[in-house]
């Protein structure tokens, strides 16, 4: 009789542990920083940032997320908001001293709203809106892989009818961002860079019995890198690659260290 209540004494015990674990709604977050911070490393432009236009940056992996539920659902693997990634992480690279973005993915909103503009206040406003700026460089390309299980790591121990277990996993993306001259359509450049996206799961069970009663338990955790923090740390990289072989280029000129 002891036994047991020492049993049922530990598995309130465990519960409780488990109830004191509830999720916490958190406030949204606005993220005002690139991912990486190797532009800070170079020397800043000392003339204009580069203007470009981003052009069809997308998925092109075809690769489908796996879920852990049963359904019929078709989500992709890799976010599809590729485009606005390209464009933030190139408006933060080094405060916006780098790159100078145009609108290329609406641009018909662009000039419909010009219309209208021109159409409501008349011919003669039409002729005071400024030229749009024209991109000497287009940027294109997209995430072309997304390999699962690159990398698999497996452990475990028991003792006494208790049981652990770790399990690391490691997928990998990999992205392409592409150069291309206005004037010649010429591929300037092209870049390839690949990021690891991790998840581990972490397990603790045990069974235990008692005369004629049994004691089971099992607790853990699951931690995965989010796919989207991923990607967008693979696009700021290539960014960073194609900045600095941009100065070698002489896209900019720069202050000498």
């Amino acid at each position: 009789m002891f036994k047991f209540t020492k049993s049922l004494f530990f598995l309130g015990a465990l519960t409780a542990c488990t109830a004191g674990h509830d999720l916490k709604v958190q406030p949204p977050s606005v993220e005002n920083q690139s991912e990486f911070s190797e532009l800070s490393d170079l020397a800043q432009p000392i003339s204009d940032p580069l203007i470009v236009g981003v052009y069809s940056f997308t998925d092109q992996t075809g690769q489908r997320a796996v879920l852990s539920r049963n359904t019929s659902e078709m989500s992709s693997a890799i976010p599809q908001g590729l485009n606005a990634i390209l464009v933030q992480e190139l408006k933060l690279a080094g405060k916006g001293g780098w790159y100078r973005v145009v609108e290329r993915e609406t641009i018909s909103d662009v000039l419909n709203e010009r219309r209208i503009v021109a159409s409501a206040l008349g011919a003669e406003a039409e002729q005071q809106l400024p030229n749009l700026l024209l991109p000497g460089i287009i940027l294109t390309g997209g995430a072309v892989s997304y390999d699962r299980k690159i990398h698999e790591e497996f452990s475990g121990f028991g003792i006494s009818s208790v049981n652990g277990n770790t399990q690391v996993q490691s997928d990998q993306v990999g992205v392409v961002l592409r150069a291309v001259s206005v004037q010649t359509g010429e591929v300037i450049e092209t870049v390839y860079a690949s990021k690891e996206v991790l998840s581990q799961v972490n397990s603790l069970s045990g069974l235990r019995v008692f005369n004629t009663s049994t004691l089971a338990f099992e607790v853990g955790n699951a931690t995965n890198e989010p796919v989207s923090l991923a990607v967008r740390q693979a696009i700021a990289s290539a960014i960073v690659e194609l900045t600095r072989r941009g100065i070698k280029r002489e896209w900019w000129s720069v202050a000498p260290t």
